[in-house]
């Protein structure tokens, strides 16, 4: 490193002397491999999240395997999933239960081969100091690779995505840690078999600006808008009626509907609905704003993805959820049900009357939920995961 002592003081040092001590640094910085899917929002969430509270701590590589090893097939099955899991959610119920009794430690999946190998391939040039798996299929891959190749062993943990009913798949690896949502989560896994040592509570790694958004206060009074956040992940049929219906159940109800990749196929659908509601509905298509929606909304509907529940816990909004997936997204549903912030509401005149239910006495179950989750505490789990990496790779050098 270059040495400045004694030097007068109106020397100037090089550009490439006051660059030197900077690349240092950032060369020392460990490095942490983070793999996802595309199989779901919640992975990729979670992997998102976690690399931004790395942010300046750790060099990060975010990577899809699955997408990067086999484009042409990741698209075709990513595409058949999405479809089931609207159209046939008992089809997808029926794969789910079929997958919770199948260790896939004894029988890997088959056709996964490339996404192994690109692992390996990223392990070898890539050198990372630690991995963190968002996805469940990767630690089996991890600890087939360290069997194989030891000198590629490293330390790894798991980042299990989803709340209370855990499938199968995610616990028969031979993962050193793996970190859930709560404490309801972590019993369950330990009723399955998993040693409560290897078992840490973090919450769910979500970007770390939600947390920012829970420290500015939100109230509602009886003469003001009640501001619904809602998300369109089903049909314009659904989103029609649902709409209407939530409109035309009390006039304070304001909303801002959320498209996303949907916009083009529910839009033209619900457009009428701008001009009977006016300025009380507010459409928009693909965002990046969700934490400034939340920050300003009093309730979410949507689906209990493990995404946008987690979200919601973060930034302490009571959620009504209109649809979820047998299966995992039980689980989100009853982690809502359980903090008393949230439940599953099945029609939309359902959905209506939870609503005005929620804003009946001024606002007192609206109330109680927020209080509810302010009291949970259901944030800062992308930094806490993110101390818990470093606080490993801490320990792997001392």
């Amino acid at each position: 490193m270059p040495n400045f002592s004694g030097l007068q003081k109106n020397f100037v040092p090089s550009r490439e002397e006051i660059l030197y001590p900077i690349i240092m640094a950032q060369e020392q910085l460990p490095r942490v491999l983070i793999t996802t899917a595309g199989y779901g929002e919640g992975h990729n969430s979670a992997a998102k999240g976690l690399a931004q509270a790395l942010d300046g701590k750790a060099e990060t590589l975010v990577v899809d395997l699955f997408a990067e090893a086999m484009p042409s097939t990741f698209k075709v099955t990513r595409s058949g999933y999405l479809w089931i899991i609207s159209r046939m959610p008992a089809l997808w119920k029926l794969m789910y239960d079929v997958s919770d009794r199948r260790n896939i430690a004894e029988k890997p999946i088959a056709g996964l081969g490339p996404v192994e190998s690109l692992l390996e391939k990223t392990l070898e040039t890539w050198k990372p100091d630690f991995v963190v798996s968002t996805y469940m299929v990767y630690p089996y891959m991890l600890d087939t690779i360290f069997q194989r190749r030891p000198e590629l062993q490293i330390p790894y943990i798991t980042v299990v995505t989803d709340s209370i009913v855990i499938n199968k798949t995610w616990i028969c690896s031979n993962s050193p840690l793996w970190t859930v949502t709560d404490n309801w989560t972590r019993d369950i896994m330990i009723e399955k078999g998993v040693p409560a040592d290897r078992i840490c509570v973090t919450k769910f790694p979500v970007n770390p600006k939600l947390h920012e958004i829970r420290q500015i206060p939100i109230s509602w009074s009886e003469n003001d808008p009640f501001r619904v956040l809602y998300f369109a992940q089903r049909s314009a049929q659904f989103a029609h009626s649902e709409l209407t219906a939530m409109l035309e159940a009390d006039e304070r109800i304001y909303i801002t509907c959320i498209l996303g990749k949907r916009f083009k196929s529910i839009y033209p659908k619900i457009k009428e609905l701008r001009t009977k509601f006016g300025r009380r509905l507010i459409i928009r298509g693909w965002t990046k704003q969700v934490p400034m929606y939340l920050a300003t909304h009093h309730v979410v509907v949507g689906k209990a993805g493990g995404a946008t529940v987690h979200e919601v816990l973060s930034a302490a909004r009571p959620m009504l959820v209109n649809f979820l997936l047998p299966g995992q997204e039980e689980g989100n549903t009853q982690l809502l049900e359980k903090l008393g912030a949230g439940r599953y509401v099945a029609t939309a005149s359902a959905l209506a009357e939870n609503l005005t239910k929620m804003m009946a006495d001024n606002g007192a179950e609206w109330k109680s939920m927020y209080d509810n989750l302010l009291k949970a505490n259901m944030t800062n789990g992308a930094r806490c995961v993110a101390d818990l990496v470093l606080n490993r790779l801490a320990e792997k050098t001392n």
